[in-house]
């Protein structure tokens, strides 16, 4: 006989697979443990926050965001409008620094966000019960203290507000595919949907996923000659929310000085929002890259849940409960299926922050394998709760070590080095940049901060795009400038230096053979 055998029948709903009398217990209908995890993971981020600008856990567009953030101008592609408006919204707060608020939104969308994933699990997956509260705080905590997840959450950047977005998507899709037609609701889900295209574009990864769901719904509605008329509210306030971005040929119009693309045009928008420069990228990687990358998948993933984790997830992936909860399989293995390909074929370092939205699929195994191990006894104990304590001792012992790994507060190096630039270059100095390294610190100083408006910063390789050399033209019309836009590649901004004679020049110089160092001279 076995040591650990299934307790009932496996085709019972999970509501009633813990509880003797077939009834959820008093008082625990309310998912406290969604608030839990949004106090838990608000108490890890916020701490954490860095008072100054940083480039640790991949945040060297912190400078780009807060730039444009201060001068409400246009990010670089594709563009970000809902981040940046949320961006401004932020710096109303009277508390901290300028940097320490931008993180602010992160360290708040994610904490929420893990809090929507314990409230998912809670209401789709687990039982309304003691056990329930255990399963989805799991599975919230999981996900929120990964640390690829955290290390987002404590930093300027999109990605902690993409792991909001990502939940959102996955809560909408998953009312809409049971059938839930509360038009109040679901619209409100639908309008912040419509917003999240303008945080990040990966959230597209989401649409076969919402195609698959509401095209039979809509047929069927349509065959059965029902009113259409909830799925064109869905549509109208989706769209309503997409439109956010209107705002950038509006901003341009004003010509910050941080604004990428001059999306006036539609040739600028287009450049924009569809992330032309970074389309190269995508499955660019070679073959023999390609599995190392797969190989460090693998690897981050046993990172972010620890093998307890890691086993529970693969259980709640392979093992059918044959129980309604499995018709969010498919969508779960959309999420977790596109995101890792995106991540894994994106030739950029940072590439990885795209499976954050993947870890939230891997979060709800987790709750679900959790679950799972409710059904097996052992000698009379109930092997759920030994499992689930375990596990949350597991990651509630891991949180020092992981707060270190992710800790952005000691990386300030760049807004040292921008601080450093501006004070010593001469009077009316030319200074002239490389990279988005020695570019988005100076950025953030000299048009954020106001810092130095008797100097001037020239991005070489931007000199080759019109949109660049017509923004300069505007924030800079006492310099003297080429005759000709025909100057193929930076020799437009070369010649610069020529033309103005009079004036000093500072060039900056970035390093990456073994970590990344800005240098700077002046003469």
């Amino acid at each position: 006989m076995s040591w650990m055998k299934l307790r009932g029948d496996s085709r019972v709903s999970p509501r009633h697979l813990f509880h003797s009398n077939g009834r959820g217990s008093p008082g625990l209908e309310f998912p406290y443990s969604a608030v839990v995890v949004f106090l838990v993971l608000s108490t890890l981020y916020i701490p954490l926050l860095p008072l100054e600008l940083t480039r640790a856990n991949f945040g060297g567009d912190g400078g780009d965001f807060l730039a444009a953030i201060l001068t409400h101008g246009v990010a670089h592609p594709g563009g970000y409008p809902t981040y940046l408006l949320l961006g401004e919204a932020f710096q109303f707060i009277p508390l901290g620094t300028i940097p320490w608020r931008g993180a602010l939104l992160s360290a708040i969308s994610t904490a929420f966000a893990g809090g929507l994933v314990s409230l998912w699990v809670w209401h789709f997956l687990s039982p309304h019960s003691l056990s329930g509260q255990v399963i989805s705080l799991i599975a919230g905590l999981a996900w929120g203290s990964a640390p690829l997840v955290w290390s987002q959450a404590v930093i300027v950047e999109v990605h902690g507000l993409q792991a909001l977005m990502a939940v959102i998507w996955l809560w909408w899709v998953t009312l809409l595919r049971k059938g839930v037609r509360h038009t109040g609701g679901v619209s409100f889900l639908s309008w912040i949907a419509g917003l999240s295209l303008g945080n990040h574009l990966t959230i597209f990864l989401f649409i076969p996923a919402l195609i698959a769901t509401i095209l039979p719904l809509i047929l069927k509605d349509f065959r059965g000659r029902q009113k259409l008329k909830f799925w064109l509210v869905q549509g109208l306030t989706f769209l309503l929310g997409a439109s956010v971005y209107l705002l950038l040929p509006l901003r341009a119009q004003m010509y910050p000085p941080i604004n990428w693309g001059n999306p006036q045009s539609w040739e600028g928008f287009w450049w924009v929002v569809s992330g032309q420069p970074y389309r190269g990228l995508v499955f660019h990687t070679s073959v023999e890259g390609m599995l190392e990358r797969i190989s460090a998948w693998a690897r981050i993933l046993l990172e972010q849940f620890g093998l307890p984790g890691l086993v529970l997830g693969v259980l709640g992936a392979v093992i059918s409960d044959h129980d309604k909860v499995d018709r969010f399989q498919g969508l779960l293995l959309w999420v977790f299926g596109s995101f890792s390909a995106f991540a894994i074929g994106y030739d950029t370092p940072d590439s990885l922050v795209y499976l954050i939205p993947a870890l939230l699929a891997g979060a709800v195994w987790v709750g679900k394998g959790a679950m799972l191990t409710f059904q097996w006894h052992w000698r009379g104990w109930r092997l759920g709760w030994l499992v689930s304590i375990g596990m949350l001792v597991f990651l509630l012992g891991r949180l020092p070590e992981t707060a270190r790994q992710v800790d952005p507060r000691m990386e300030t190096e760049v807004e040292q080095f921008a601080r450093e630039v501006l004070q010593k270059a001469p009077t009316g100095a030319l200074i002239l940049t490389e990279a988005d390294e020695d570019t988005f610190p100076l950025w953030y100083a000299h048009f954020g901060l106001g810092e130095r408006p008797d100097v001037q910063i020239i991005v070489l390789p931007l000199t080759q795009f019109l949109w660049y050399r017509e923004t300069l033209r505007h924030i800079y019309p006492d310099l003297h400038w080429p005759s000709t836009d025909d100057l193929a590649g930076s020799a437009w901004g070369e010649a610069l230096p020529g033309l103005n004679a009079g004036r000093p020049v500072c060039r900056t110089h970035v390093e990456r053979e073994y970590q990344i160092q800005v240098r700077y001279e002046c003469r």
